[in-house]
């Protein structure tokens, strides 16, 4: 037995707006908003690779911390502070970086409640 397969039919006439249909926003629009949430996401994603190490810094630290007193050579103690030292400037950077984008993103937030209630009156 053959299988009946069903096709879709689409005319012209279905594919006609609706006058009914109210007004879109501006394609530009949806192109920014797009490329901004596509942004957000890639830094969620990021983040998301990003926790199990996060996790381990305190613990790694701690390892550290213990073994500094151990420590006989000189050159040690370099690697050792220079890692530290790049450690420090990342997550600086990154608390600076994640300040401010969190001012931002509760800001937008306001602005977009003043918009919705905009819309409504």
């Amino acid at each position: 037995m053959e299988r009946k397969r069903m096709r879709a039919r689409i005319t012209e006439e279905d594919l006609r707006l609706s006058e009914h249909v109210e007004p879109k926003e501006a394609m530009e629009t949806w192109q920014k908003i797009i490329a901004a949430a596509w942004d957000m996401t890639i830094v969620a994603v990021a983040y998301n690779d990003m926790r199990v190490p996060l996790r381990r810094v305190p613990e790694t630290l701690e390892t550290l911390g213990k073994e500094v007193p151990t420590v006989k050579e000189e050159k040690t103690l370099d690697i050792i502070e220079e890692e530290i030292k790049t450690g420090i400037r990342h997550f600086s950077d990154i608390v600076e970086k994640a300040q401010a984008s969190k001012e931002e993103m509760e800001r937008i937030l306001r602005s977009t409640w003043n918009q919705r209630v905009k819309i409504k009156t």
